[in-house]
């Protein structure tokens, strides 16, 4: 099977990380022939050159109508069976270079987010498209914006995300965090890694932050982490001093040492509006980190309350704080979590797992 898998990001986000992922995962198979299509600037079209991954590029000159031709060559060139899209831009531009490929070449498309999709004709044609052989969802959340758009449910399936569960439970603590910022060895560290970004919503991660504050035992020393950077950094900073916690905030700016920083924390907090289902969460779960969020997309769906984390309704910061401050304490609450969480993790959303799905999903459509 020759496999086209399409993209138009240009940054290194999720998403992409997480196609790529998928491609080498899939390399060992020989009936699996994969090639990847994305913009001459982007970071992924760097990755395949450094890795030797077969690729082509093309140049974002006249946005989605840049695609169409180098989609019907490539196709033409490759005998393409498969057209993988992996975002709404590629979805259109592969849709229009139909109307010029076999009718046997079979179009997926990957959907990462549970941001709701407007229930107009448009879209409704768009995504119910005949030529549209599967939807794949990384999440039951997101699988159900589809509810109103597409009549044939026959048509969505969920497979997980996934990690690589021993790389991120290998890792110990080697204090960086505590040295950096000269903060005492029994400081408590909760901590988020996400883009300050309006869907991430580190508005409320401040607020909760106030909220245990305000409640934890007088003796319990804490620090609020936050690594990750974006356009709303300065305005939170200054929320953060609003709520006279400019000395328990520590933003931390983008690192690209995430594996090494984790396992300085002592519970991980999320915070976020939407979402999929954040691997984030899953590396806290493989670092034995306990993990209190909000049910954003498909956190619920991992997350159990008492079992194996806290989950709230988006923007509670009571609960949230009351999540945190059950599992400080109570010592074997928190080692209940840790160790349910990490046998979900290992279990479900391990790397090999993720590989064997799509392996399983690419076969039943030869």
């Amino acid at each position: 099977m020759n496999i086209l898998n399409i993209t138009t990001m240009t940054e290194w986000r999720g998403g992409d990380a997480q196609m790529y992922t998928g491609f080498k995962l899939l390399e060992e198979y020989k009936d699996l022939n994969q090639i990847i299509l994305c913009p001459d600037t982007s970071v992924l079209a760097k990755k395949c050159i450094e890795d030797n991954s077969k690729h082509y590029t093309y140049s974002k000159t006249s946005g989605i109508f840049s695609l169409i031709k180098p989609i019907i060559r490539i196709c033409r060139k490759e005998k393409v069976d498969l057209i993988h899209v992996h975002d709404s831009n590629s979805l259109t531009a592969t849709l229009l270079a139909s109307i010029f490929l076999p009718s046997k070449t079979k179009i997926v498309l990957s959907r990462k987010r549970n941001n709701k999709i407007k229930d107009k004709f448009l879209n409704r044609y768009k995504y119910s498209h005949p030529k549209i052989t599967k939807i794949i969802s990384v999440s039951k959340a997101v699988e159900a914006i589809f509810d109103n758009i597409i009549k044939d449910k026959s048509k969505l399936v969920t497979i997980y995300d996934a990690i690589d569960v021993s790389f991120f439970s290998k890792n110990r603590s080697n204090e960086l965090i505590h040295t950096e910022f000269s903060l005492p060895k029994e400081t408590i560290i909760i901590g988020n890694v996400a883009a300050l970004t309006s869907q991430k919503d580190i508005f409320t991660f401040i607020d909760t932050a106030r909220e245990i504050m305000d409640k934890k035992p007088v003796n319990l020393s804490l620090k609020f982490v936050v690594i990750g950077d974006g356009s709303q950094r300065a305005e939170l900073e200054k929320h953060a001093s609003i709520r006279n916690l400019e000395d328990d905030i520590i933003f931390m700016g983008f690192r690209n040492n995430i594996q090494e920083l984790l396992p300085e924390f002592d519970i991980f907090l999320l915070t976020s509006l939407t979402e999929g289902l954040p691997l984030t969460i899953y590396e806290a779960f493989a670092t034995k980190i306990p993990v209190v969020a909000t049910n954003a997309g498909g956190i619920a769906e991992v997350i159990e309350n008492g079992q194996t984390g806290f989950v709230t309704n988006l923007k509670d910061t009571e609960n949230l704080a009351k999540g945190v401050l059950k599992i400080l304490n109570d010592k074997q609450l928190a080692e209940t979590i840790k160790a349910n969480a990490f046998e979900l993790v290992s279990k479900n959303h391990d790397l090999n797992v993720m590989k064997q799905n799509y392996y399983s999903f690419y076969s039943s459509l030869k």
